[in-house]
């Protein structure tokens, strides 16, 4: 199975939380052996030859290969699916026809340029035609005479939602291991199960939709290893899971790092004390956090992500819930996905404060929100030689109390640099809009004012 590429990295050490609250990856550079070697089990089926049926006189065929794109995700299979065709053309009478078994089929056309969707249900019965599980397009260029290969990519469509079954068989060397599915446009909430003394089994009723799955495997000598993957479950189908793992694999991770810590504190400092990399910490449940002054020495270059499925890391006491300070020469990026930071209403610090050569990455699902800071910036606050990235989520309703500065939503000094690919920075005030540099969404000191406004929005339509 190919693995995609979260910021976590494909294989790594972590530190597990046993009750419940947050983990922690750090990365290992592999050579991803497995990397490769699953992937061959889901790629899609072979090219096959053409049907050999005659071609009608004045006609020609298309061979059609329905082919699931599922290299790097794990699906049900679709050979059991039954498919209709429409083929349609500019001035053409509509062909209609449909596959109940297999995934090829030679379709006699008319000369011309075609149109073809195709759909794919699950649970089709001779008086139900099931769910739509499946669907695709394709451009079908007939020339008579001509039998024309015509591939058709299909892509999931959960509109139907319902429910479907993830069965798993992972094999392993003696470990701990831990099987996780986090929703990623599915309904519910996370599900993580102990495989160490059942490697098969069966997830049911889960909600149709596309999810990552995580196995955390944990060996006998204190190292430990992280696969990851796409899962799509669809209504009525049962999804495989089936990834191998050997003892060689471990034999290139580090030792396990901050084993038995259980807070999200403690995974912090465990990633800052780390070599350079990128370290993930997922959320399980609501975190209420003291201030947390990020350090990086030593000329390091440290990433660290902290994602969830819509958890909320509440400000605990006055201060900035995250200061990301790296000493000169080492760089610090702190990446937000899927979570809210909730700051306080009455603070003596902006929510985030970003020093030079920290980055700050606001990404999809997350929410920097409810921080009141008596100066500049009360949501995010960028130094010079700062970054802010922002490329989903929100910052929403925060305020600036300042006289002279203001930027309620974000405030950036001189030589910070903030880029906005999408999101959107709205619902925040400046107690003192009049003055310079008091945009009550972003404040940029030295710029021209009334250039920055109360809502931002690069939210794509």
């Amino acid at each position: 199975m190919v693995f995609i590429p979260p910021i976590r990295g494909r294989f790594g050490f972590l530190v597990r939380r046993l009750a419940s609250v947050t983990r922690i990856t750090c990365v290992a550079a592999l050579a991803c052996g497995i990397f490769l070697a699953a992937c061959t089990e889901l790629t899609g089926p072979e090219e096959d030859a053409f049907s050999g049926e005659p071609i009608p006189q004045g006609m020609g065929q298309a061979h059609i290969r329905l082919d699931p794109l599922n290299a790097c995700t794990a699906i049900p299979s679709i050979e059991g699916l039954y498919f209709t065709l429409d083929f349609t053309a500019e001035g053409k009478t509509a062909v209609n026809t449909d596959l109940k078994s297999g995934l090829t089929l030679t379709v006699a056309l008319e000369s011309g340029d075609w149109t073809l969707e195709v759909k794919g249900y699950s649970g089709h019965t001779e008086t139900s035609i099931g769910s739509l599980v499946v669907r695709g397009t394709s451009s079908v260029s007939i020339t008579a005479g001509i039998s024309s290969p015509v591939t058709v990519y299909l892509t999931p469509d959960f509109s139907s939602g319902g429910t479907g079954t993830l069965f798993y068989n992972v094999d392993f060397p003696e470990s701990r291991a831990f099987l996780s599915m986090h929703p990623l446009s599915a309904q519910g909430t996370g599900q993580e199960i102990d495989i160490s003394e059942s490697a098969e089994g069966s997830i049911t009723d889960l909600p149709a939709g596309t999810y990552q799955a995580f196995i955390d495997l944990y060996s006998t000598n204190n190292t430990a290893m992280v696969w990851t993957g796409v899962v799509h479950i669809y209504n009525g189908s049962t999804t495989s899971l089936t990834p191998s793992f050997t003892a060689p694999n471990f034999a290139a991770c580090p030792p396990e790092l901050g084993k038995d810590e259980n807070t999200l504190a403690a995974k912090l400092e465990a990633a800052l004390a780390s070599p350079s990399g990128s370290y993930t910490i997922v959320l399980d449940d609501k975190v209420t956090e003291s201030p947390q002054t990020l350090n990086v020495t030593g000329n390091k270059d440290i990433t660290i992500a902290i994602r969830g499925n819509g958890q909320t890391v509440q400000l605990g006491s006055n201060g900035s819930l995250f200061t990301l300070n790296p000493e000169s020469g080492s760089k610090l990026t702190l990446v937000v996905q899927d979570i809210t930071l909730k700051g306080r209403s009455s603070n003596n610090a902006p929510m985030v404060q970003v020093n030079s050569g920290g980055t700050l990455e606001v990404k999809v699902g997350s929410n920097l929100t409810g921080n009141t800071f008596s100066v500049k910036g009360g949501g995010v606050s960028v130094a010079s030689g700062g970054f802010l990235n922002m490329s989903g989520g929100e910052i929403s309703g925060n305020t600036s109390a300042g006289n002279n500065y203001g930027g309620g939503g974000v405030y950036l000094a001189s030589d910070a640099t903030f880029t906005m690919t999408d999101g959107v920075i709205y619902g925040s005030e400046s107690a003192n809009g009049s003055k310079k540099n008091t945009g009550s969404g972003a404040a940029i000191f030295g710029g021209t004012p009334g250039t920055t406004n109360e809502t931002i929005d690069k939210r794509t339509p």
